[in-house]
C-alpha cells in the first residue's frame, strides 16, 4: 500500500503591490507611534520643572496709633516643605503722610529691623515652617499712617509635565496597539491561502 502526498497551492488572484504593502505600512507606524509614546513618558520625567510661586501675606494701610503697637501675623499655612526652593518674604513699608515709623518682623529671631525710617523695602529667606508657624511684623507707636505690602515668593517643582507626558504617552500607545492589531487582522485576511490535500491510495 502506497501513500502519496500532493501538495496544493493555491494563490489568491489579483492582489496589488499596495494591498500587500498596507500591513507593512500599519505595522511601521503602529511602532513609530509607539516609540513616540515612550519618548513622551520617559523624558519629561526625567526633567526638573521649577515655576514660580507668589502669596500675598499683608496689603493694606492704617494708622498707627500713638499708644499701641500695630501687629500683623505673616503665614502661609499650605505652603508644603516638600518641592519648594528659594523661599523668601519681601516687602515694602512707608508712610504715607509726612513721618517715620519704625519696626521688626519677629517670630523670636529678629529677620528685619528698621528705626525712624519714612519708607523701608527688604527681602530675606526663610524656611517654609517658619512661614507656616507664622511671624509677627511689629510697627511701634507712632503718628503717621503707613502703607504696607509684604509677600511672600518661591520655586515649587512642577509635575503637569509628567502627568502630560504620561496622557500623551498612553495615548500614543493605544493608537499604536490599534495600529499594530489591524495591521495583523489585514495581512491574515490578504496572506496567500495554502491548502494541503492528502491522498491515500492503497
Amino acid at each position: 500500500m502506497h501513500n502519496k502526498i500532493f501538495l496544493v497551492k493555491e494563490f489568491y488572484q489579483h492582489i496589488s503591490v499596495t494591498e500587500m504593502g498596507l500591513p507593512k505600512i500599519l505595522a511601521i507606524l503602529g511602532i513609530t507611534l509607539l516609540v513616540l509614546g515612550l519618548v513622551f513618558v520617559f523624558v519629561p520625567a526625567m526633567q526638573e520643572v521649577w515655576k514660580p510661586k507668589c502669596y500675598l501675606l499683608v496689603s493694606k494701610t492704617t494708622n498707627l496709633s500713638p499708644y499701641t503697637k500695630h501687629q500683623e501675623l505673616l503665614t502661609y499655612l499650605f505652603l508644603t516643605s516638600e518641592g519648594v526652593r528659594n523661599l523668601k518674604v519681601q516687602g515694602t513699608i512707608k508712610s504715607v503722610e509726612e513721618g517715620t515709623f519704625s519696626f521688626e518682623i519677629t517670630n523670636g529671631e529678629v529677620y528685619v529691623k528698621a528705626e525712624g525710617v519714612p519708607e523701608k523695602s527688604f527681602e530675606f529667606p526663610v524656611e517654609p515652617e517658619e512661614l507656616r508657624n507664622g511671624l509677627w511684623l511689629k510697627i511701634a507707636p507712632g503718628n503717621t499712617k503707613v502703607s504696607i505690602r509684604i509677600e511672600a515668593t518661591w520655586e515649587q517643582k512642577s509635575y503637569a509635565h509628567v502627568l502630560g507626558g504620561l496622557i500623551l504617552g498612553g495615548l500614543l500607545g493605544f493608537f499604536s496597539f490599534i495600529l499594530l492589531i489591524v495591521a495583523f487582522i489585514i495581512y491574515v485576511i490578504r496572506r496567500p491561502k495554502v491548502t494541503v490535500e492528502i491522498e491515500k491510495r492503497g
